[in-house]
């Protein structure tokens, strides 16, 4: 899985995934990770809309993996 590196394809990655959130990682390369964090906010509205939410992430070097789980 390589690191979305722009917001566009990091939302149609998530838009696309079919499955449980539990099999979904999202890999996000850290020019994505901008200070103000409006791209992370950008992206997490796109997963509370699909009833996920964050489960929390790992360090990779050029990107984090993000993890999430059913709201419950």
């Amino acid at each position: 899985m390589s690191p979305c590196r722009s917001l566009e394809e990091a939302l149609e990655t998530i838009r696309d995934f079919e499955g449980a959130p539990e099999e979904f990682g999202l890999a996000v390369a850290n020019s994505l990770l901008d200070p103000p964090g409006l791209n992370m906010a950008i992206i997490t509205d796109a997963i509370l809309e699909r009833g996920w939410e964050p489960d929390g992430f790992e360090d990779k070097g050029d990107h984090r993996l993000y993890r999430y789980k059913a709201m419950g």
